[in-house]
């Protein structure tokens, strides 16, 4: 889900509030169980966006999903703001701003390694202290694998692309040979 003004000011709002209270980590797993509930009863979703449905009836279902999935009070009230104002529809982007948010808050610096093959806990450990090194902060490894690559890996992190498979550089190859 792509970003909006209105989505990253509603994520800044709740990371100040999460910073202030050192609860920065506990929202964005709470966060994560709420979109994960959202994703599994699409049904649920639909209801809370659906204008025939009663506010009150909209009210009472947030209050039980935040009961059962046991909230904090930021997240019930940011919740009972987005039904109020019918911006629920907005409720994936925050959730991905409010992550992209925290990180540069904690300092994280998340990366994809896509690979051919599993990464072994070496090979983690080693792109994980060069990515920290060249980048700075904390790495948290996303890992993804794809055997068309061939070998090697190829990394998404901090808006690039580190492409180090046995596929980008046949391409690369193949350019230089079509040059000539």
């Amino acid at each position: 889900m792509k970003s909006t003004a209105i989505s990253r000011r509603y994520a800044k709002a709740l990371v100040n509030l999460a910073a202030r209270d050192g609860q920065l980590e506990s929202i964005g797993r709470q966060l994560a169980a709420l979109q994960q509930a959202f994703a599994c009863e699409p049904r649920l979703y639909k209801l809370l966006s659906s204008p025939t449905l009663a506010a009150g009836k909209k009210t009472g279902l947030l209050e039980g999903l935040s009961g059962y999935l046991q909230l904090d009070g930021k997240l019930r009230n940011l919740l009972g703001l987005l039904q109020q104002r019918d911006r629920l529809e907005y409720f994936d982007a925050l959730v991905a701003d409010y992550r992209d948010l925290s990180d540069a808050h904690l300092g994280i610096l998340r990366a994809q390694v896509h690979s051919a093959a599993a990464l072994d806990e070496a090979a983690r450990q080693a792109i994980g202290a060069q990515l920290e090194q060249r980048f700075g902060g904390r790495a948290v490894l996303e890992l993804a694998v794809e055997p068309e690559l061939l070998g090697g890996v190829r990394i998404e992190v901090a808006g690039r692309v580190l492409d180090g498979t046995i596929r980008a550089g046949l391409r690369r190859m193949a350019g230089y040979l079509c040059k000539g």
